[in-house]
């Protein structure tokens, strides 16, 4: 069956058994005036260990009992019921349970109804007691329709709205009952148990994979034992917030390793490997100066949210796995073209279809290492504090003011490709290593913003574009503009001095990299002077009356292939400070 058939389904078989069920109610609830539900009429009926309190129901005015049905079609029922008292004690617990459920008194009916289970269950009839075998097989299908009733009446009274955590909630608390899965509405998010429907397959691809792993592949999987052992607490967590099998975090360990930093040949980056249209698409930032792909925490939080769409889009393991590695629209398209959704037949791309077989001999393997003859991993937990840091800060600096090295910052804020926090955003959060946050805000607090990042001085000479000032310096042409209040970015002019934000680990190395490619970089202190150019001037000349070099002035002006200047021109030079 394909899947638009099999949600149709799914979907009818609901309708069909809420309709029926509601028959039921109407059928068989009791009309005022019916006996009453007392704790004498309860005592009667059932085992000393079913009593009222056992049950948790508090009657203040007794509630009505629904008795069989009055008139010739109920007879049959009556007579029976009176010939077996066994039979009348089971029944007598299931109306019980029915009149409570229209009394919307929700826990007291689904604690008769897992009574009644286990009572059924406890009766074994003799194989010739047919009347026995049918009332019990009748007694287990009103049960499973009542069940439902109740998981959508419960749902109902908390969230008129379509709330697909309340309904699954409420469909949980009824899965005791043997409800079946076939009848569990589609925008429920009841999740499939991975290990069944998709571990527990056999197959030639899932056994190659297992003989790589255990076999030449084995430093692979340790490797990402240790890493796993590292960042699972956080993964678990999300894991488990959003409802979604643990087993999941395997996926990250086939997209990446477990690596923040890992980069595929098509552009994908981070731990579970987003492209940087789809991070943006599910909130992640992505610019210049910060790429929150290799963010650990916030790409799992990213990556929970997109496998929870694709499972509400597939409502199957393999085809989850296979959107999220080749896009669910392209697994649409090959489930539409094949007319079934059975991943396994399915004309996919080769990488995704060995993608499935992967995860399934990782999952395997990882969730009981020792059974393959793994290494038990240290547990050593990614712990930290978070501080909250205004404008454009380097970690270096961080760093010192928490008393760590620069590279424990650093490891633990792998989004920050520059090293240092964004300019021109207030309370961006970096973790620290433990117990150092409090300490590293406070020192912090004491240092001007304008110290906490190393600027550099430009000035613009002729032909210069922002870009190509930006590429020099290594930062970005947007963050020059902004910084400098600079609206439109075509409208600079030589002699324009810009400031460059320089992050302090870039800082000498864009000093020689400017240096290298032309631009003069004064010496600190040395004053910056003018000439404007008049009728018959050389160049030579106005470097005597400078007091500087020829060559200091060809530097200084870009001007190492030409000697042309025009009247009304502006030459630049520096000179050293003044005794």
């Amino acid at each position: 069956m394909n899947l638009s058939s099999r949600l149709a389904f799914k979907t009818f078989a609901t309708l069909w058994f809420l309709t029926f069920s509601m028959f039921l109610l109407a059928g068989c609830a009791g009309r005022p005036g019916s006996t009453d539900l007392s704790a004498d009429r309860i005592d009667s009926q059932l085992e000393p260990s079913h009593t009222v309190e056992d049950t948790g129901v508090v009657v203040t005015d007794p509630p009505i009992v629904a008795r069989p049905p009055e008139g010739p079609a109920g007879r049959a029922l009556r007579d029976m019921l009176d010939d077996r008292p066994d039979l009348a004690q089971l029944d007598d617990i299931y109306r019980q349970a029915l009149e409570l459920l229209s009394l919307s008194h929700y826990e007291a009916a689904e604690d008769l109804l897992y009574i009644l289970k286990d009572e059924a269950v406890a009766m074994v009839p003799a194989d010739s007691d047919s009347v026995a075998h049918g009332f019990l097989a009748s007694l287990d299908r009103r049960v499973t329709l009542l069940a439902g009733v109740l998981a959508e009446d419960q749902a109902l009274s908390l969230s008129v709205a379509d709330n697909d955590s309340l309904l699954a909630a409420a469909y949980d608390n009824v899965r005791g009952l043997s409800f079946p899965d076939s009848l569990v509405p589609v925008s429920g998010n009841m999740l499939s148990d991975i290990q069944g429907d998709l571990l527990a397959i056999e197959n030639d691809a899932v056994d190659k994979w297992m003989e790589y792993f255990t076999g030449n592949g084995r430093t692979t999987i340790q490797k990402w034992l240790d890493r796993k052992a590292v960042v699972d607490s956080l993964i678990y967590h999300r894991l488990d917030e959003s409802g979604l099998p643990r087993e999941l975090i395997y996926l990250a360990a086939i997209e990446s390793g477990f690596n923040p930093k890992a980069r595929s040949g098509v552009g994908a980056l981070g731990t579970w490997q987003f492209m940087a249209g789809t991070a943006r698409h599910y909130h992640l930032r992505c610019d210049w100066w910060v790429d929150e792909r290799q963010d650990p925490e916030l790409a799992t939080r990213a990556a929970v949210t997109y496998l929870s769409q694709l499972y509400k889009r597939f409502g199957d393991w393999a085809l989850v796995l296979a959107g999220y590695n080749t896009g669910e629209h392209r697994v649409e398209r090959a489930i539409r073209l094949a007319g079934h959704d059975d991943f396994w037949r399915l004309h996919i791309p080769w990488q995704t279809r060995n993608h499935i077989p992967k995860f399934i001999a990782t999952a395997r393997i990882c969730e009981d290492p020792l059974a393959y003859g793994f290494e038990p991993t240290q547990d050593d937990k990614l712990g930290y504090d978070v501080i909250d840091v205004t404008d454009a800060t380097d970690l270096g600096l961080i760093a010192r003011c928490a008393g760590v090295p620069k590279d424990e910052v650093v490891a633990l804020n792998p989004a920050l490709l520059r090293e240092a926090t964004p300019p021109g955003q207030t309370d961006y959060p970096v973790r620290v290593p433990t117990s150092t946050g409090a300490a590293c805000m406070q020192k912090l607090r004491s240092i001007p913003l304008a110290e906490r990042l190393t600027w550099r001085r430009h000035t613009v000479t002729r032909g210069e574009t922002l870009g190509a000032i930006a590429s020099r310096y290594g930062t970005a042409a947007g963050d020059i503009a902004r910084l400098n209040t600079i609206r439109n970015a075509a409208l600079i002019h030589p002699g324009d001095r810009l400031l460059i934000p320089m992050p302090a680990e870039l800082a000498d190395r864009a000093r020689n990299r400017v240096a290298e490619s032309g631009h003069y970089v004064p010496p600190a202190g040395y004053e910056r002077v003018s000439y404007r150019v008049h009728s018959g001037d050389t160049l030579s000349g106005i470097a005597r009356k400078l007091g500087v070099t020829l060559r200091h002035l060809r530097k200084v002006n870009n001007m190492h292939k030409t000697s042309l200047i025009r009247p009304g021109q502006r030459v630049f030079a520096y000179r050293p400070p003044r005794p």
